[in-house]
C-alpha cells in the first residue's frame, strides 16, 4: 500500500468520525426536542396538577433514560472505531517498516516529510549508482 493510500485512509476515517458526531448530536438534539414537547403537551393538558407533575416525572425519567442510552450509544461506535483505527494504523506502520519503506516517529506530524526525505534520498542515491 502506498503511503498516498495511507494518508486518504485516514482522511476517509476522520470523515466517518465526523459523520458519528454528527449523528450523535442529532440524536441528542431529536431527544431535547422530544422532552421539550413532552412537557409542553402535558402542561397545557387539562389535568389535575398532581397528575401534570406525576407525568412530567414519568416522561422525564423516560427521556433521561433514552439520552443516557442514546449517549452510551455513541460513546461506545466512537471506542470502537477509534480502536480499529489504531490497529489498522499500527498495521500499515508495520507493513512499511517491514519493507524498509520509511523510518516512523510515531506521534510526530514529521512523518510525510520525513517520507518525502527519504524517497529523494534513495532517488539520488539510486543515481549515483
Amino acid at each position: 500500500m502506498k503511503l498516498g493510500e495511507v494518508l486518504d485512509q485516514r482522511r476517509k476515517e476522520k470523515e466517518r468520525q465526523q459523520k458519528k458526531e454528527t449523528a450523535k448530536k442529532i440524536a441528542v438534539g431529536t431527544a431535547v426536542g422530544t422532552v421539550v414537547g413532552a412537557v409542553t403537551g402535558v402542561i397545557l393538558a387539562p389535568k389535575s396538577g398532581k397528575e401534570t407533575r406525576e407525568d412530567i416525572s414519568k416522561k422525564t425519567k423516560g427521556a433521561a433514560q433514552n439520552v443516557k442510552k442514546t449517549v452510551k450509544d455513541s460513546v461506545d461506535a466512537i471506542k470502537e472505531g477509534e480502536a480499529k483505527l489504531k490497529k489498522e494504523i499500527k498495521e500499515k506502520v508495520e507493513e512499511f517498516k517491514d519493507r524498509d519503506m520509511f523510518e516512523v516517529e510515531i506521534g510526530s506530524d514529521k512523518l510525510e516529510e520525513e517520507t518525502e526525505i527519504e524517497v529523494q534520498q534513495d532517488s539520488d542515491n539510486n543515481e549515483e549508482m
